[in-house]
């Protein structure tokens, strides 16, 4: 794949091929995804910039780590990748009339070619550091795999939810809830999309068999019943907007991983294997974490809103986890040989690890939302601004969200903003304010005066 390097104007970038990086600027500078928005939330499915601006500035030479996942380079590569794959779904707005000329800018033949030259060097970027930090080694018998993995999800059902303790522990339960469910739109809101890629062909009673899980999750037709459509309906009730992407700029690197990945293992066929152990891990595991999920829903939010959504994974999930294995992965091995079960626990084994990312992620987001007074307490403190970088923008311009991977002090010299942390999390901002931005933290700004000038300055929090 990185056999021929080229010397890239930008020497971090020298790991890419010469036709990859052309395709990636050339795919970035599609008006959807170049763009500055006009808002902070994206009023069309097929608005979702990537701030390609910043490609010049990322360090691309080594695939992403997993302890540097929240990092700008992983957003802007999960970014990319996610546009490149969902050019194979179908988006339309259901509350009003498509703009024909905004769904073919996205769904135009130059895209498809550019996603299909630039997908290989992101996804080694996105993934290959995750495929490496599992090691699958010796024979494995179907009896060795059956017990390894349900000791593994038997594990998860004793275990007790970090997230349910993050977000009722939280002082501001309701907003912590509302971000949670933000960083599963991308996901629940197209669900089984990825899925849908794997019924396709032939290869038996196992095709069938995933197809029942399939259809499960698009509601056997009934559109009520399609598990997006009660996802749509909890968004609402907790005062959010259901349009898919519509909160593009506060999804975290890490949940923006979990939707690429299962791209990853199914848009490439020769990943089916590990398609089936992502599958089995995920579904089988979510029996029991929606359980804690729909707990959330009933304590933060007092029977305000309504908990279907996880009440219905709780049940359908131990049927789908039990299928996973019994008619589609068992059936499967025993027909084509022990020799496939490397793949299919690598598929399990990565998507768990993804999963931990996330929540710790997650996690972070949280706690930092909690702790904006506090930020803004220890900026006061830091008086030597000289090194800051300085800007200047006029109203209503918006930044593109973004993360920052150093400690950063964020100064307002003139005029007014919003700087966002979430939906729910806006720190207003005046001339002489101070906050500081942790690394790893999603968060952009709003001009709120004619013009604003501020300053960034790299610091060290101790």
């Amino acid at each position: 794949m990185f056999s021929k390097y080229f010397q890239s104007p930008f020497s971090k970038i020298a790991s890419l091929q010469r036709r990859s990086y052309m395709a990636i600027e050339s795919f970035l500078s599609c008006s959807h995804f170049k763009d500055a928005p006009k808002d902070v939330f994206m009023e069309s499915p097929y608005q979702r910039p990537c701030r390609p601006q910043d490609l010049k500035a990322l360090d691309l030479s080594e695939p992403v780590s997993l302890e540097n996942y929240s990092s700008n380079e992983n957003l802007f590569i999960q970014r990319s990748i996610l546009n490149a794959y969902e050019l194979d779904l179908v988006f339309l707005p259901f509350s009003k009339a498509v703009n024909l000329k905004e769904f073919k800018t996205f769904y135009c033949d130059e895209n498809y070619q550019n996603a299909a030259a630039l997908l290989p060097s992101f996804e080694h970027l996105a993934f290959s550091s995750l495929e490496k930090s599992i090691n699958v080694s010796g024979h494995w018998t179907l009896q060795d795999f059956i017990q390894y993995t349900k000791t593994k999800i038997k594990d998860v059902a004793n275990s007790e939810s970090t997230l349910y303790k993050k977000i009722t522990g939280s002082k501001d339960p309701e907003s912590a809830a509302r971000f949670f469910f933000i960083q599963c739109a991308g996901d629940f809101l197209s669900e089984a999309s990825a899925m849908a890629r794997n019924v396709l062909g032939n290869y038996g009673s196992a095709t069938s068999e995933l197809f029942k899980v399939l259809i499960d999750e698009y509601g056997y037709g009934v559109h009520e019943k399609k598990h997006s459509s009660i996802f749509e309906g909890m968004m609402k009730d907790v005062g959010l907007n259901e349009m898919i992407h519509y909160y593009w700029n506060f999804y975290t690197p890490g949940s923006l991983s979990l939707i690429n990945y299962f791209h990853y293992i199914s848009k490439n066929h020769s990943r089916f294997f590990k398609y089936l152990g992502a599958l089995y891990y995920t579904e089988a595991t979510l029996a029991f974490t929606t359980k804690s999920q729909s707990k959330i829903v009933k304590d933060v939010f007092q029977g305000r809103v309504s908990s279907l959504y996880f009440d219905e994974h709780s049940h359908i999930d131990i049927h789908h986890g039990r299928m996973a294995l019994e008619k589609i992965i068992i059936p499967l091995v025993e027909l084509h040989g022990e020799h496939i079960i490397p793949d299919i626990l690598s598929g399990f084994e990565e998507f768990a690890s993804l999963q931990d990312v996330a929540d710790q992620e997650l996690y972070r987001h949280i706690e930092v939302h909690d702790s904006l007074d506090e930020l803004i307490a220890k900026a006061k403190k830091y008086h030597d601004v000289s090194g800051a970088v300085k800007f200047e923008e006029v109203l209503g311009e918006v930044s593109v969200s973004h993360i920052h991977n150093n400690d950063e002090l964020f100064m307002v010299d003139e005029g007014e903003l919003d700087l966002y942390f979430s939906p729910d999390k806006v720190v207003h901002m005046k001339a002489g304010d101070k906050i500081i931005i942790p690394s790893g933290i999603l968060h952009l700004s709003k001009i709120t005066s004619d013009t604003c000038r501020y300053s960034v300055k790299h610091i060290e929090v101790a």
